[in-house]
């Protein structure tokens, strides 16, 4: 199966990659891991997980950056769109926000802190 090309647009490319000039290589790098980040979320359906009946982001053409996501990725970020009532490219710009906050918040560090920690019981 062959990437699918998204188009994110600038806001969520500087929030994703917490830059003013976010490197097209690191949105690549950071766009499939935050929809993933998102998608783990889901059971707790944290405030703000669901997307957004006042965002309209369909405006905001100018300044997009095409990115690359795995076709199966793309294929449960379609599906989740579908099940919500949005568009998949509009979930994508939800999903590099709330990877975004969940960074600035310490949510991704403390998460990444409960992992490691686990890793460490399980290998004693």
């Amino acid at each position: 199966m062959s990437p699918v090309e998204v188009k994110l647009g600038s806001l969520a490319a500087h929030s994703l990659a917490a830059s003013d000039d976010p490197d097209p290589e690191r949105l690549a790098l950071l766009l499939p891991r935050a929809i993933r980040f998102y998608f783990e979320e889901r059971e707790g359906e944290q405030p703000g997980w669901r997307y957004p009946s006042f965002l309209d982001d369909r405006g905001a053409g100018n300044g997009r950056q095409p990115v690359s996501l795995p076709d199966e990725l793309w294929e449960q970020l379609q599906a989740e769109a579908e099940r919500q009532g949005v568009e998949a490219e509009d979930l994508v710009q939800h999903a590099a926000f709330y990877y975004g906050a969940a960074r600035d918040e310490g949510r991704l560090t403390q998460r990444i802190a409960e992992e490691l920690s686990r890793e460490e019981e399980g290998g004693r």
